[in-house]
C-alpha cells in the first residue's frame, strides 16, 4: 500500500517539475561555508539519501560530486571552509551556475566570522556576475544562505542569525542597489539529518539553470 503510494505522488511530482521546466535540467552549483557548518554531510545526503552523524574530517582539497535531485541533475564542488583555503573560493564561483552557503545555525559564536565572509563573497564583482558570462550574458548567480542543523534545539532563530549577519539591513540593500533586485539571492532553513528544507532550495537554484 506505501508502496503504491509513494509511485503515485512520485507520479504527480513528476508531471509538476516537468510542467515548472525543472525535469532534465543541469547545473553546476558550489557549497562554501565556514568549516563544521555541514557542506560535507549535505553532500553525502544527496549522494546516498542517508545522514550520518558521523564525524566527517575538514576538507582538505575541492572535490566534484554528482546527484541528482526531482530530475535536476547536479555537478556540485564542495570545498573547505577552513581558513587557509577561503581565498579560493572566487576561483569557483565564476565556474557555477549557483552557490549554497552552509552556516551552522547552532554555532551563533561564529556568525561574526561568518557575515566577514559573505560580505567578502557578496561584494566580489564575480557573484554579482558584474563582467558578465562567457557566453555574454549578465545574469548574477544565485546565491542561497542555508541555515543548517536546525533539528538541533539549541539552534538559532532565522531573525536572530538575520540580524547578526545582516541580511535584512545590508545584504539585501546591496543587491538592490547593484542589481535593482534581491531575487537572486534567498534564505532557507533547514536540517541535512532530519532531510529537510534544502529540497525548497535546490528548486529554487534550478529555476536560474
Amino acid at each position: 500500500m506505501i508502496s503504491t503510494i509513494q509511485k503515485i505522488i512520485k507520479a504527480i511530482l513528476d508531471k509538476l517539475f516537468t510542467s515548472l521546466g525543472l525535469k532534465h535540467k543541469k547545473g553546476t552549483i558550489l557549497f562554501l561555508g565556514l568549516d563544521n557548518a555541514g557542506k560535507t554531510t549535505f553532500l553525502h545526503k544527496l549522494q546516498t539519501n542517508k545522514a550520518l552523524r558521523n564525524y566527517f574530517p575538514p576538507t582538505q582539497r575541492a572535490h566534484e560530486e554528482s546527484f541528482t535531485h526531482e530530475g535536476i541533475t547536479f555537478h556540485a564542488w564542495d570545498i573547505g571552509g577552513h581558513e587557509a583555503v577561503r581565498h579560493l573560493w572566487e576561483d569557483y564561483v565564476c565556474n557555477v551556475q549557483g552557490v549554497l552557503f552552509l552556516i551552522d545555525a547552532v554555532d551563533v559564536n561564529r556568525l561574526e566570522e561568518v557575515k566577514d565572509e559573505l560580505d567578502a563573497l557578496i561584494h566580489d564583482s564575480v557573484l554579482l556576475n558584474e563582467d558578465g558570462n562567457d557566453d555574454g550574458s549578465e545574469s548574477p548567480i544565485p546565491l542561497a544562505i542555508m541555515l543548517n542543523k536546525c533539528d538541533d534545539g539549541r539552534a538559532a532563530s532565522n531573525e536572530l542569525i538575520a540580524q547578526q549577519i545582516g541580511y535584512l539591513d545590508e545584504i539585501i540593500p546591496f543587491y538592490q542597489e547593484k542589481l535593482g533586485s534581491s531575487d537572486c539571492i534567498k534564505m532557507f532553513r533547514m536540517s541535512v539529518y532530519r532531510g529537510e528544507g534544502y529540497q525548497e532550495a535546490l528548486r529554487w537554484i534550478a529555476t536560474f539553470l
